[in-house]
């Protein structure tokens, strides 16, 4: 006999636990029965992945095997951290000064909480600093990416008399960095 029809639907899960893995609850409407079901979510998942329950879809009207539950996976997105790949993108603002002298920064992580950060003097905006091993596990070789720390130079909107006589003063001595472009 022919297997029962296969259920397609979508699960929007939290961006951590599509990351580290944990449990979510579906709900099915099954001939006007509400039915909840827990699914086990793996570590790692990607976006638009699509998970297979067997047994979990439409009975068969001829006494054949029920069909699937196809679930597609709808990650949502973080307040903080964006993913590429097994990767892990978090955008951290840094002072001029802290950009130029070096500093040390607190950055949260998804796997360990939050963790100090050199950044080391003269780091221009957009480089990426690597925290190696604290990105998302990959599902199929359990090895974990890495989480990439995006520096984002923040310039005060409104300068003090002294940050505007101190910022004229560099200006008189830094060489232009466009000098040896054109």
């Amino acid at each position: 006999p022919p297997k029962g029809e296969d259920i397609h639907s979508t699960l929007k899960v939290p961006f951590e636990t599509a990351a580290r893995g944990g449990s979510q609850d579906v709900r099915l409407d099954r001939g006007g029965k509400i039915e909840t079901l827990g699914v086990k979510i793996p570590a790692g998942i990607a976006d638009g992945g699509v998970m297979r329950l067997a047994g979990q879809g439409e009975p068969s009207h001829r006494g054949g095997p029920p069909g699937d539950l196809l679930l597609t996976i709808q990650i949502q997105p973080h307040a903080w951290f964006r993913r590429e790949g097994n990767n892990l993108l978090l955008d951290v603002p840094l002072t001029p000064a802290e950009a130029a002298l070096g500093t040390k920064v607190e950055v949260p992580t998804l796997s360990e909480g939050k963790v100090f950060l050199t950044v080391p003097p003269g780091t221009s905006s957009g480089m990426k600093l690597r925290l190696r091993g604290k990105g998302i596990v990959d599902p199929q070789s359990h090895q974990p990416g890495d989480q990439f720390v995006v520096v984002k130079i923040v310039v005060p909107k409104e300068l003090s008399g002294e940050q505007k006589t101190l910022y004229e003063k560099l200006q008189g001595l830094d060489a232009s960095p466009r000098s040896s472009l054109w």
